[in-house]
């Protein structure tokens, strides 16, 4: 520890000597002090027009959202392990690849077995009729019905009118990319959006031994009129003139559906690269920098991109793997950077590497994590014009602040503006599962927006001087925690609360841990056993 701190202190005054040469160097923000010379070459190989490429390419039509189990996500799997070669980092994964493959099994619905059973005896198969992108975890779901009609701000129910209930609705475009939320925190058990064009069921990949009591999805015009006229229901609430008010019908007519499914097994990949540390004594250490690649995919026959959730984290992981390969010094210990998978279904890619590690756990020096940093906030009144240069610094002052006060010496160089209120997010992102570990954790987030899981988050709407930012202060950051060394684990560590959307909720599956023993040389990847063999893609 003596020797660590040592070394720590002669980077920093290193770093304090560098400030007062004559050659300025390139600065994120006004304010910011110009990046040490050391560090200079990679610092300033991350720009903006950079980020703006990358995540054209991650959040583009040829990755298709970047959904888990999706073709897409295996095509930008592929196309970032491609980068990292490129920037000569080694691979860290299964049989000396880029990948660690996560073994899953992917449902889908049999269209033709599966149907609808409505009042006086209707029967509507699904084929064609219903497209379902959550599915129950039992064959049958039943509910009375209630048909809706969501418009407005603010729309009102009365408390507990669809509590159990299987809703039919529509939707103006302010209310259509939250109508699951709505409907879901009324505890209705069903959710369909009448729609004008052919119903797609997406297939979903199973979620270990959790379970869903609940469905949602899409139905055509001409099933929800069959079932509003079996009903009794005029047809009206499914208009949607200029002046359309909020509508709410409920029921005691019942709707069932029966459901079947075939599985499919598959595997998915965490994408792991490796720079070593310098030092031969210490480079079996390391400092994990990691994002989540994945997104929501195609869901609802519609690409959800996912620009700022998560292309924006991983394009700066991108930028900060780059700028470690490209600077000529190098940190003495060793950096691990991780684009995980499955994130939206509730940390799993980051689960599996807890439990499967390829490196020591306890030779982790920390981890930052890198989620949705490329909008200005616009919460809760907030306007985005006010928060052109603030994050999110989460998580980094729980139990010991030995890292918070390495983020705040980086951020010297870069000047962002730092919100420390949680907002209920340190559960909802991937450092939650290192922490459980015992691990230092940090996670930057840049606040939510009105275009959050919609397929709206495009590549047009980034702010790219952020990503940039985000990126610098993270390179600088593992930069300076490798030099330290080992830092306090945090106090007491905790399962942390909260979820990152309707798939979050719930834990991780579980898999015993692989345990892998430390050397004085950097260390090999663990074995794996085999996973079954992912989709082929090429980038």
């Amino acid at each position: 520890m003596f020797r660590a701190l040592n070394r720590f202190s002669c980077l920093c005054g290193f770093w304090a000597t560098s400030l007062c040469s004559s050659t300025l160097l390139v600065a994120q923000y006004d304010g910011s002090l110009p990046a040490p010379e050391p560090l200079s070459v990679g610092f300033d190989s991350i720009t903006k027009e950079q980020s703006q490429d990358w995540l054209g390419i991650l959040a583009g039509p040829g990755f298709e959202g970047r959904g888990t189990g999706q073709l897409g996500y295996v095509r930008a799997a592929h196309w970032v392990a491609g980068k990292a070669a490129e920037f000569g980092l080694e691979p860290m994964g299964d049989g000396g690849t880029y990948f660690q493959m996560l073994p899953m099994t992917k449902l889908f619905v049999d269209g033709a077995q599966s149907k609808l059973a409505g009042p006086g005896g209707l029967i509507i198969p699904l084929d064609k009729n219903v497209g379902l992108d959550r599915f129950p975890s039992q064959p049958e779901l039943a509910g009375k019905l209630a048909f809706v009609r969501l418009v407005g701000d603010s729309p009102r129910f009365e408390e507990k009118s669809l509590a159990g209930r299987i809703v039919l609705y529509v939707a103006d475009a302010k209310n259509e990319g939250r109508a699951s939320f709505l409907l879901g925190q009324q505890r209705a058990i069903g959710m369909m959006q009448v729609t004008d064009k052919e119903p797609q069921s997406t297939p979903q990949l199973k979620r270990g031994g959790r379970t869903s009591n609940s469905a949602a999805g899409t139905i055509s015009r001409v099933a929800a009129t069959l079932i509003s006229n079996a009903a009794g229901v005029p047809l009206t609430w499914m208009d949607m003139p200029d002046n359309a008010a909020m509508e709410s019908k409920t029921v005691e007519d019942s709707l069932t559906l029966q459901i079947r499914l075939r599985e499919e097994p598959v595997a998915v990949p965490n994408v792991l690269a490796w720079q070593r540390g310098s030092d031969p004594s210490l480079n079996n250490e390391y400092v994990v920098i990691g994002a989540h690649l994945d997104h929501l995919g195609v869901s609802r026959g519609e690409i959800h991109p996912g620009a700022d959730d998560n292309g924006s984290g991983s394009t700066a992981l991108l930028n900060i793997a780059k700028a470690m390969a490209t600077n000529p010094v190098k940190p003495k210990r060793s950096v691990l950077f991780l684009w995980f998978a499955a994130e939206e279904m509730g940390l799993v890619g980051s689960a599996h590497y807890c439990n499967n590690p390829v490196l020591p756990l306890d030779k982790m020096v920390c981890m930052l994590n890198i989620d949705m940093v490329g909008r200005n906030e616009e919460k809760d009144g907030d306007k985005p014009e006010d928060n052109l240069r603030s994050l999110h610094l989460v998580g980094s002052q729980k139990g010991d602040k030995s890292l918070h006060d390495v983020i705040m010496e980086a951020n010297k160089h870069v000047n962002l503006e730092f919100e420390f209120d949680e907002e209920g997010v340190f559960g909802r992102s991937d450092q939650a599962n290192f922490f459980k570990k015992g691990i230092s954790v940090a996670f930057l987030f840049g606040g939510f927006h009105p275009d959050y899981h919609r397929p709206t988050d495009l590549p047009s709407r980034i702010n790219y001087d952020k990503i940039a930012a985000a990126a610098k202060l993270f390179y600088l950051t593992a930069h300076m925690a490798a030099e330290k060394g080992p830092l306090k684990v945090p106090v007491e560590p905790a399962t942390p609360e909260g979820a990152k959307g309707e798939a979050a909720k719930a834990e991780p599956p579980k898999t015993e841990a692989v345990k892998a023993e430390g050397t004085s040389a950097a260390p090999t990847p663990v074995t794996t056993p085999a996973a079954p063999t992912a989709v082929e893609a090429k980038p």
